[in-house]
């Protein structure tokens, strides 16, 4: 007999400044996700413990497979970085593979033809970015150049997490822009 287990998990999401979000990415980019992946790759994940012995920290690895979903991003503007190429690869982790599906509460799932606004940094290990914060990072783009978390609510975000309160500052490109007081550079 086979006992079915469900975990109903909550976290909390704590409030960074978007300010704070921009000085922490290596790069921040608008584009279109030309295109979508499920794959199946390895992964280093580490961990640090204290050894009751020693007391020291000491780090810990282990290889394990894991489901990915990469991204090709075709670049309309930088605004912030350094990148001579017009598409880059962006990888999440989760997705669908062999049936079975891996998504997270931080994740963002885009689908090919989706515009982004997106902050990222460079993959240590392999040659793709990743959103600095996974979905806290990730935003949607609408036409007029507001950025928003969803497409079911079009709700617009700066940073603050999952919060549902009334809207944030700042909410365009434009305003975006002026904080980091450059004009976009692709």
């Amino acid at each position: 007999m086979f006992k079915s287990i469900h975990c109903y998990c909550t976290g909390e999401f704590f409030y960074i400044p978007f300010d704070e979000l921009l000085v922490e990415a290596e790069l921040i980019v608008t584009g279109e996700i030309i295109e979508k992946d499920y794959v199946k790759k390895e992964t280093l994940k580490n961990w640090s413990i204290r050894n009751p012995v020693t007391g020291q920290m000491e780090t810990k690895s282990e290889i394990k497979m894991g489901v990915f979903t990469d991204y090709e991003l075709h670049l309309d503007e930088i605004f912030k970085g350094s990148i001579k190429a017009d598409i880059i690869h962006i990888e999440e982790s989760g997705g669908c593979y062999d049936g079975i599906c891996a998504t997270a509460s931080t994740g963002y799932q885009y689908e090919i033809g989706d515009q982004v606004f997106i902050l990222l940094k460079k993959r240590a290990d392999r040659p793709f970015y990743q959103s600095t914060r996974q979905g806290y990072t990730a935003y949607y783009l609408s036409d007029d150049g507001r950025i928003y978390k969803s497409h079911e609510s079009l709700e617009i975000i700066n940073g603050a997490g999952f919060e549902r309160s009334p809207p944030p500052e700042p909410e365009t490109l434009e305003e975006i822009e002026a904080m980091l007081n450059i004009q976009p550079i692709h």
